[in-house]
């Protein structure tokens, strides 16, 4: 992957494009990459944006406004914090905050913050207006469960590594419940494509993560 920060500022530009404050622009985006690259950040830091809009490209064909799931994508995890258990709510209010300060109507607005929100039970709201993307949005940002071991193995190591303040017991206790919450749904992917390359292997996959708490 070429430079993570030269990647995403490029998508930055391109989904800003249309602004001419620069000065907010610059502004808004140098707040996004101070947030990414706070101490701690193992896992949710600009290289999963990166990763997520690497994907994204891979099947922006399915997307019905792309520069929805763009700016979600971008804000999703701009607010991180393992003390804390608002950090959808957070990031979606600093997305709010950058977006009507760069002149996007509200509505786009509130459909930005809705796909945030929606990553914190990773449910798609059938009341949304924008459901396909919502559910591309929801397969993008857990694709990372069906990966191979090699690479789930590392991507758990670094959530290990972001909570680390909790001695193991507690920690194992926690993920091991966030684990069996996502195995209890019905279906981890809502789209087909998302659903057929990587349901089987994410749930053989958290099911062996919990083997090894």
């Amino acid at each position: 992957m070429e430079n993570v920060v030269e990647y995403l500022e490029a998508k930055w530009n391109k989904l800003t494009g249309f602004n001419k404050k620069e000065d907010v622009k610059d502004k808004c985006w140098t707040e996004l990459v101070e947030h990414y690259s706070r101490r701690g950040r193992f896992y949710h830091n600009l290289k999963h944006v990166a990763n997520l809009f690497h994907l994204f490209d891979e099947h922006i064909s399915l997307a019905e406004n792309p520069a929805l799931i763009g700016f979600a994508i971008f804000y999703h995890d701009i607010v991180y914090d393992t003390l804390r258990n608002d950090n959808e709510e957070q990031s979606a209010l600093k997305a709010q905050e950058h977006l009507l300060q760069l002149n996007f109507k509200q509505s786009f607005v509130d459909n930005v913050g809705a796909l945030i929100l929606a990553t914190k039970d990773h449910t798609v709201d059938p009341a949304y207006p924008y459901q396909n993307d919502m559910a591309l949005f929801l397969d993008l940002d857990l694709a990372v469960l069906g990966e191979e071991w090699q690479d789930y193995e590392y991507y758990s190591s670094n959530i290990r590594n972001e909570f680390n303040q909790y001695p193991d017991p507690v920690f194992n206790s926690g993920r091991k419940h966030a684990l069996y919450q996502l195995l209890q749904k019905e279906r981890l992917y809502y789209t087909s494509h998302f659903q057929q390359q990587f349901e089987a292997k994410a749930r053989q996959n958290m099911q062996r993560e919990i083997s090894l708490l």
